[in-house]
């Protein structure tokens, strides 16, 4: 019995991990026919991606090491670009993903980078803003949030989806209206050249963000656009939203409104 037992527990084990890394996985999954994946150009997106996170890791890493000021400023955007290498990785070498019940290949690493790469984001920016830690803390459990719900509505067909995406919203709108308004204008009374670099950087995540929701809509919410599609497009956003969002902190670096934060 014991050996039955061990058995059946291992082919539960291994059929869990096929799941979760992609191997190996079965088109009748969800009663699938067909499952979109993506091609051999979005996995050479993925391998793309992997490549300039962590070459941009690399840049950050070294020059949060100049001084303790920019290096609280710097060291959270190297564990962004860190993380977000790492999920890169994971999706490119052929894992990180599950089969949707809608029948799509579903990236469920980038779930997992974004809910400890975006409340980092946030955590420069609040540095930067000069805004206290328990306006940090409000706003990173949001967007944990916003990121789960997110997820929940990716693994969900019908309704229910839609509804996993309005509460999500909802954590977002708290996010943006806190970038854009009490953040900038902690940001604008402290001055300095710190000041001058949280509305670029801010800027540039309210922009970026606003994309991120569209895009599910029509990727993991109605199916509109191929996996491959996708792909394509989160790379992007993502490069932009976290490697030169870096790239510009690291060129304010040498500015001494770091210095008063």
């Amino acid at each position: 019995p014991y050996q039955h037992l061990c058995r059946a527990v291992g082919c539960s084990a291994k059929m869990a991990t096929q799941m979760l890394v992609g191997e190996g996985a079965k088109l009748d999954v969800h009663g699938c026919e067909t499952v979109d994946m993506a091609s051999s150009f979005g996995k050479a997106l993925l391998e793309f991606s992997f490549i300039v996170m962590a070459a941009v890791t690399v840049l950050l890493g070294i020059n949060a090491s100049k001084s303790k000021a920019v290096g609280k400023v710097l060291f959270p955007a190297t564990f962004v670009t860190g993380v977000a290498s790492i999920s890169y990785f994971s999706m490119a070498s052929g894992g990180g993903w599950v089969i949707a019940p809608d029948c799509r290949q579903l990236f469920i690493a980038r779930y997992m980078d974004w809910v400890i790469t975006t409340p980092l984001i946030l955590i420069c920016l609040g540095i930067v803003a000069g805004v206290n830690k328990w306006d940090i803390m409000a706003l990173c459990l949001s967007d944990v949030l916003m990121i789960a719900t997110g997820a929940f509505g990716s693994l969900t067909v019908g309704n229910v989806k839609w509804v996993w995406w309005f509460f999500g919203m909802c954590w977002f709108m708290h996010i943006i209206f806190a970038l854009g308004k009490s953040w900038a204008e902690a940001a604008k009374a402290k001055g300095g050249d710190a000041g001058s670099v949280y509305g670029r950087v801010a800027g540039l995540t309210v922009i970026v963000w606003f994309c991120y929701p569209i895009i599910w809509v029509f990727a993991e919410g109605f199916g509109n656009f191929s996996v491959t599609f996708e792909v394509l497009i989160y790379c992007i956003l993502d490069l932009i939203s976290k490697a030169v969002f870096g790239l510009i902190l690291m060129s304010g670096a040498g500015s001494v409104g770091y210095e008063a934060i």
